[in-house]
């Protein structure tokens, strides 16, 4: 007999190899992309906006007022820009970009067990991240590509306490996998060159469980409020360091660092790359999120949605790479993150008698770290203006369509790090744009 988690471990595994991640396009490495529907409202009303099975994610309480079973499969295309553009750097090397096109599938099912209570999972990413420059770019030393992708599969139970109100718990599985590249100069400094470099690789994963709570309250049929609270998952992620060395960073190699017998540079990098490869491990905590949405109707079938998404990024600090068997720090990234706050107001135009939904939706987003000392070229965030919209098309009662499109602004990111390698600058600034394209289909039986 198969072991449950090993069971999820598979089904995790099957996400992860669909999941193509790209820049998060919530704050830092936060994916909201899992809804197409709420995506036409640039993600206003998700937890009082009860329409399909991804409520099972967005708002668990509110799937007791789902009729039947719901299934509801969905896509999200995210097409993203982030080209450096360089101001004062010290660092020899080209300007570039990152433009990787990420796939983030999701699917739920949501089911009644009685009339008061129901059950509901959920699979999808709602974390990940990639980006990707050139070997040869300016910030090289900082960054090359990175890579990080967390699916969670999520079991939850929501039971109607009386009209009004109902309340939903569940429990999250959450696998996370983490890759790190870099450029190292051989020189140490010295001469430091695209064609010199040595090459770092980082790779890392845990898992983790996690846990959800929600309220959904219907005073009347004309308004709804939604509160969500989730848990961030806490890992210890272990994998290994690994360096492919430049021939000037081999013994005897490189440049004098003084008159015989003081060691080469190659020498003193060839040493130091030494002791750090091998087995490694980083803590990373990720944030609790609480989210409040609120639905009302308007005359002449339009309604009106609201988002306040709270993120507790201050969770991310400084995060160390370290190898497990000497306890030297092979890596660190100094994030200092606040606290963020995503609000978000959306329309929809429910036509009685048509098989049409149109949505509209608009919202602003900040970012964790706007300190040019500390934005990370692996994650060049700045805040954000969202502006989505998207149609439901209803086929029958049993089958219906979602489609939705948002355009996201994102102010230019500045970055003025100093290289922990060679002491000089990278300083410049990243102008991003995104757009997403999702569709999903529901079923009801």
């Amino acid at each position: 007999m198969s072991h449950p988690k090993h069971s999820l471990k598979i089904l995790v595994a099957i996400m992860l190899s669909a999941l193509v991640p790209t820049l998060a396009q919530a704050s830092s490495f936060q994916i909201l992309e899992q809804s197409p529907a709420h995506l036409g409202k640039a993600f206003a009303g998700t937890a009082s906006d009860i329409k399909d099975a991804s409520s099972v994610f967005f708002n668990p309480a509110g799937i007791v007022k789902l009729e039947g079973s719901s299934v509801s499969v969905g896509a999200n295309g995210i097409f993203t820009n982030a080209e450096f553009n360089n101001r004062s750097s010290t660092i020899n090397g080209i300007e570039d970009k990152t433009d990787k096109i990420g796939f983030v599938p999701n699917a739920y099912l949501a089911m009644p067990i009685s009339e008061q209570l129901s059950f509901g999972v959920a699979i999808n990413a709602p974390y990940g991240l990639e980006s990707d420059f050139s070997n040869a770019w300016i910030g090289r030393y900082l960054a090359t590509h990175s890579e990080l992708a967390v699916v969670s599969f999520n079991g939850v139970l929501a039971y109607e306490l009386n009209e009004q109100w109902s309340v939903g718990v569940g429990v999250d599985y959450q696998r996370a996998e983490v890759t790190l590249e870099s450029q190292v100069d051989s020189t140490l400094g010295v001469n430091p060159m695209p064609t010199t470099d040595s090459r770092a690789k980082i790779e890392g994963d845990d898992d983790d469980i996690a846990a959800n709570v929600s309220v959904l309250f219907t005073p009347n049929e004309q308004f709804t409020l939604g509160l969500v609270w989730r848990q961030g998952g806490k890992f210890n992620l272990e994998g290994d360091a690994r360096f492919k060395l430049n021939s000037l960073c081999t013994a005897g190699a490189g440049y004098p660092t003084g008159a015989p017998p003081k060691p080469t540079t190659g020498t003193l990098c060839a040493g130091a790359l030494g002791a750090l490869a091998g087995d490694a491990e980083a803590n990373v905590e990720l944030p609790d999120t609480l989210t409040l949405s609120a639905s009302h109707s308007l005359m002449n079938d339009w309604k009106i949605h609201a988002d306040i998404a709270w993120t507790q990024w201050d969770s991310i600090q400084t995060i160390q790479v370290k190898n497990t068997g000497n306890n030297l720090t092979i890596n660190e990234l100094a994030l200092h993150y606040d606290n963020t706050v995503r609000y978000a107001l959306g329309m929809s135009y429910e036509p009685s008698g048509s098989p049409w939904i149109w949505r509209f939706g608009v919202a602003y987003d900040e970012a964790p770290q706007t300190n040019p000392e500390f934005v990370s070229v692996r994650i060049p965030d700045e805040d954000r203006v969202w502006f989505g919209a998207g149609f439901n098309y209803e086929f029958s009662p049993a089958l219906s369509v979602d489609a939705g499109y948002a355009y996201i602004n994102v102010q230019t990111a500045t970055i003025d790090n100093t290289n922990p390698q060679t002491g000089r600058h990278v300083s410049g600034d990243f102008d991003s744009h995104v757009h997403i394209v999702g569709v999903q289909a529901n079923w009801k039986f």
